[in-house]
């Protein structure tokens, strides 16, 4: 039996992830919306979401409301950098 690279930590297993990768090196200097990653990561939104999700859930991501124009609230979100740096690092 091949033996799996099973990744335990749950953090390195969201990291572990291309298309979350992307998202991160996305938002690292600029909040962006869900909207905006999809169309700068080429990802399907339902995935976006769904990583989006995980990231916030897991602190490394922080989520930004403001209001626009029209008087809505809209989502933005960004990178906790220190935060993931300081666990690879570890």
């Amino acid at each position: 039996m091949a033996s799996q690279n099973i990744v335990k930590d749950p953090i390195l297993h969201i990291l572990s992830d291309s298309d979350t990768r992307k998202i991160l090196e996305s938002i690292k200097i600029e909040p962006k919306s869900t909207s905006q990653l999809c169309t700068e990561c080429n990802i399907p939104t339902s995935t976006a979401y769904r990583k989006m999700q995980k990231l916030f859930d897991k602190g490394i991501i922080r989520r930004i409301g403001i209001i626009n124009k029209e008087g809505k609230r809209e989502s933005f979100y960004r990178s906790n950098t220190n935060l993931v740096e300081q666990f690879l690092d570890n």
